[in-house]
């Protein structure tokens, strides 16, 4: 499972619209890999803190788009 170490999250953006009922607010996390490629993964928030995940952590992205924190 390839390792990233997460550089930023950010909470997305959604100006005056308001979320719609029932969808999670989502964080652009930007994760980089051992050679420095950096990739935008949208992550719910919620689902970050129950992890534990913040910038700086090191964590693995699974086959199924989830990540889980090393």
């Amino acid at each position: 499972m390839p390792e990233y170490r997460v550089l930023r999250i950010d909470e997305q953006l959604y100006g005056c619209e308001e979320l719609p009922a029932g969808q999670p607010v989502l964080c652009d996390v930007t994760l980089t890999d051992a050679a420095g490629a950096a990739r935008i993964l949208p992550y719910p928030d919620k689902e970050l803190t129950r992890l534990g995940i913040d910038e700086g952590d090191t964590v693995c992205l699974l086959p199924d788009g989830t990540l889980h924190k090393l």
